[in-house]
């Protein structure tokens, strides 16, 4: 009888082993914007009237006791959940080389001295901190007050920011560097805007993706060094990762894992999960026009030879780059709810309640979700649906 037992759990232990190592590579195939979403994967959510995080000066002391109340029962669920570590990643236009001409510079200046190019990246990063600030981007001192706040270790990570698929594959890869050596312990990534691509494809390169080889061999052919990030990729196949995007547009596709959680936010005005006319973009009536626009089509060429080549092979993995006439046919559709994991579709409030256009100070409705005042809010969402 024993041992029928035992020969029937090696049998049934052996068949999950062969069906996981069998199992095919998801295709992750572009956005498909003529395809409505699926019930039951996005859901509208009002805000809620919470106290507001003080900007000036942004420190934990500066703070109501409030607003300190909760978001410390905030990271009290991070932390018994097993959050260790959260990782801040911003859009595009706002990073360290938005033009990648600094990139260009990048291989001959680390040779020379790499802590000049760690010093140079933080200088060319500081002007969109001076100019935004929190609107559209994350400061060092939003994500200082984050951590601050939760208890729980977090940390903005920088990329180029360029707007064309190069650029954001380059971001990802660099981005697995950064997690090689967080273990087993669970992982909080926020994004912003086009951080939600860096994101996706973060997830072709972990989890079985019939792009990654040839996400790979683009990489390889830029210089990158693919083998240690191909072991970082492992490491990070191990971990427990939550993802979390802010006002992404929907685009690449994302590979599936039982390890990896995955939930969109977008600004939007209504409970139907289709971006309204471009009429009303002045007072931003329809929410966040940028998450509309920034869509396949939208990109801008690189301004190297060698890049505007990769990123034109990209093309055929992630959809269409710089294409204003597929650009203007996917827009029709008014996508605005991704294919992957569950959206929640928030009205921030930030439409305008004068007769004067708001775009301007609210980035289109795209630059309300990294604010100092969205703050509490955004944690207690990302809260309520990974750790209850």
């Amino acid at each position: 009888m024993w041992f029928a037992l035992v020969a029937l759990l090696i049998v049934a232990i052996a068949a999950v082993l062969v069906a996981r190592l069998g199992q095919a590579p998801a295709p992750c195939l572009p956005h498909a914007y003529e395809r409505p979403p699926r019930p039951g994967t996005f859901a509208a959510r009002a805000i809620e009237p919470l106290p507001p995080a003080v900007r000036d000066p942004p420190t934990i002391e500066a703070q109501s006791a409030e607003w300190r109340a909760a978001m410390g029962e905030i990271g009290g669920r991070l932390r018994r959940a097993g959050v260790r570590r959260v990782i801040f990643v911003h859009g595009t236009f706002v990073g360290h080389d938005p033009t990648t001409v600094f990139g260009a510079l990048e291989g001959l200046l680390a040779a020379l001295s790499p802590p000049l190019v760690l010093g140079l990246k933080q200088l060319t990063k500081a002007p969109s901190d001076r100019v935004l600030g929190d609107l559209g981007n994350y400061t060092p001192e939003y994500v200082a007050l984050f951590e601050a706040a939760t208890g729980v270790a977090a940390e903005r990570y920088v990329w180029c920011s360029a707007n064309h698929h190069f650029a954001r594959l380059r971001g990802a890869a660099r981005l697995l560097g950064l997690l090689a050596d967080g273990g087993r312990a669970r992982l909080l990534l926020i994004g912003h805007s086009h951080a939600a691509q860096l994101f996706a494809l973060f997830t072709q390169l972990v989890y079985p993706a019939r792009t990654a080889p040839r996400l790979w061999a683009v990489l390889r052919e830029a210089g990158e060094p693919v083998d240690r990030l191909a072991a970082a990729a492992r490491a990070a196949a191990r971990a427990r990762i939550d993802i979390a995007t802010f006002g992404g547009p929907p685009r690449y596709s994302w590979a599936p894992s039982r390890r990896c959680r995955v939930v969109h936010v977008i600004n939007h005005r209504g409970a139907e999960p289709r971006a309204g006319a471009l009429g009303g973009a002045l007072y931003t009536e329809g929410g966040d026009y940028v998450q509309q626009l920034g869509i396949a089509g939208s990109d801008v060429p690189p301004g190297s030879a060698k890049e505007r080549e990769l990123t034109a092979r990209l093309d055929a993995i992630l959809g269409a780059g710089c294409d204003p006439r597929a650009w203007r046919e996917h827009l029709r559709h008014g996508a605005r709810v991704p294919h992957h994991g569950f959206t929640w579709l928030v009205d921030y409030g930030d439409r305008a309640a004068s007769v004067l256009p708001n775009c301007l100070g609210t980035l289109f409705g795209h630059g309300v979700y990294t604010t100092y005042e969205a703050m509490l809010f955004n944690a207690r969402l990302l809260a309520d649906h990974f750790y209850r």
